[in-house]
């Protein structure tokens, strides 16, 4: 899973307006994105993608998309989704907490019944 971004790393990402190849293929790696993803939200082919290695620096749109695809899964991290799986998980352990108060009643009614 992806970790948050440090907010100091996308002032520095926002600053950027050029960026080479080797920094747009490491960006798309640390999104767990590949070279067909950004090909497909960029409406080229993936070969034209690869032709940006031997330039000095990828296209604009690029660098636009990518900088957004960072603030989005910067946006994503910092939701109250762990808040609420907390929550959830408290609830099923109070379910699994009544399941097994209702096994033991059992257990010792049984033996009880066994006794006599």
């Amino acid at each position: 899973m992806v970790v948050g971004l440090p907010i100091e790393f996308l002032n520095i990402l926002n600053n950027i307006n050029n960026m080479t190849y080797k920094q747009f293929v490491d960006i798309l790696e640390e999104l767990q994105l590949d070279l067909d993803s950004a090909a497909e939200a960029l409406d080229i082919e993936v070969s034209e993608i690869e032709s940006w290695e031997n330039e000095d620096e990828i296209p604009r749109s690029a660098v636009k998309w990518i900088k957004s695809e960072k603030v989005e899964l910067s946006e994503l991290n910092n939701t109250n989704e762990d808040e609420n799986f907390e929550e959830e998980e408290e609830e099923g352990e109070s379910f699994e907490n009544e399941d097994l108060d209702a096994d033991l009643e059992e257990e010792v009614a049984v033996a009880e019944e066994e006794e006599k």
